[in-house]
């Protein structure tokens, strides 16, 4: 068993626009206050923020073969990521996302949808036996079919990994019962409490945690806002509080909680500590602009952890 993290979904390039007022589509320029190109897609950030927190890291995407893909590349490089398990995916583009922060602090993300670099099937047997697999967006590409996710979970498990998944909303795909032999092989599960909502039907926390227990995931950690998140399984529920702070961009929040939470599995913690670690990450994320700048170094997570500065 080695000891460190797989993380396969997508990948993209992220335009940030920060402070854009009204639209004028009469004026032939429209001003913002800040415009600047990052890394973005839920694998990568977590894979990125993972290696910054001083993870061993595996990063399984998909990658075009455009100028877009060669920034990805050199990033992932310099970073000192491992992609070698990535499909090079030739004649294809890279996903483009433009997330906007507007002058009110709304958020919107502007999108032309997902290229086909995305979209590869997955061979489970390359799969590495790493110590931690994070599935990290079901219901998008490549993780949106039930078969192939079925497959990559249970060889995960078969080769002794803890199993880790988050999700994306996404219409016509995200259900229970179409997915509902994948349950099982999810040991955390950390969907936002809109997510959990939808995906369960359910308008409590504590019912949509129940409902996805009941679907065999092994526990469920729904993140609550400002309530930080709600962790339960088997032998209860506990309500871990977040470290409040002043938000400047939320964009990537759930992938650094992710990856804060796997940090804290690695470290051999237990849940309400991994919690922890996961409260802490997304805290720090929200401070920067963009999905996975804000985090640089383990000190940065230590030294919040150390600060005792949880809203009680």
């Amino acid at each position: 068993m080695e000891q460190e993290v797989l993380c396969i979904g997508f990948c993209c390039v992220d335009v940030l626009i920060r402070g854009l007022g009204e639209i004028d589509r009469s004026r032939e320029g429209i001003p913002a206050e800040k415009i600047t190109m990052w890394i973005g897609g839920d694998a990568m950030n977590e894979a990125y923020v993972l290696k910054h927190l001083g993870n061993r890291v595996k990063l399984l995407t998909g990658l075009a073969d455009d100028g877009a893909a060669k920034f990805i590349r050199a990033v992932l490089d310099e970073a000192g990521i491992d992609y070698s398990l990535s499909y090079q995916m030739q004649d294809s583009d890279t996903t483009i996302a433009c997330p906007v922060v507007f002058q009110d602090a709304e958020r919107s993300i502007i999108n032309a949808g997902l290229s086909d670099s995305l979209r590869f099937m997955i061979d489970p047997a390359t799969m590495p036996k790493a110590r931690v697999v994070s599935l990290a967006s079901l219901f998008m590409p490549p993780l949106d079919k039930p078969q192939q996710v079925l497959e990559v979970a249970r060889q995960a498990k078969a080769n002794g990994s803890i199993v880790c998944a988050d999700m994306m909303w996404t219409e016509g795909v995200s259900n229970l019962e179409t997915f509902r032999e994948v349950w099982q092989y999810i040991d955390y599960f950390f969907p936002n409490e809109d997510e959990a909502a939808k995906l369960t039907g359910k308008d409590d926390s504590e019912e949509m945690a129940k409902t996805l227990l009941d679907y065999g995931v092994g526990c469920v950690v729904i993140k609550v806002g400002k309530q930080g998140c709600l962790a339960t399984n088997r032998k209860g529920a506990i309500l871990v509080p977040p470290y409040l702070v002043k938000a400047k961009d939320t964009t990537g929040a759930g992938d650094n909680f992710a990856a804060g939470f796997i940090t804290g599995l690695m470290d051999g913690q237990d849940l309400k500590n991994c919690c922890r670690y996961a409260n802490a990450a997304a805290s720090i994320a929200i401070q920067f602009d963009g999905a996975s700048t804000g985090i640089r170094s383990r000190a940065q997570l230590d030294s919040v952890l150390k600060s005792g500065g949880e809203n009680p």
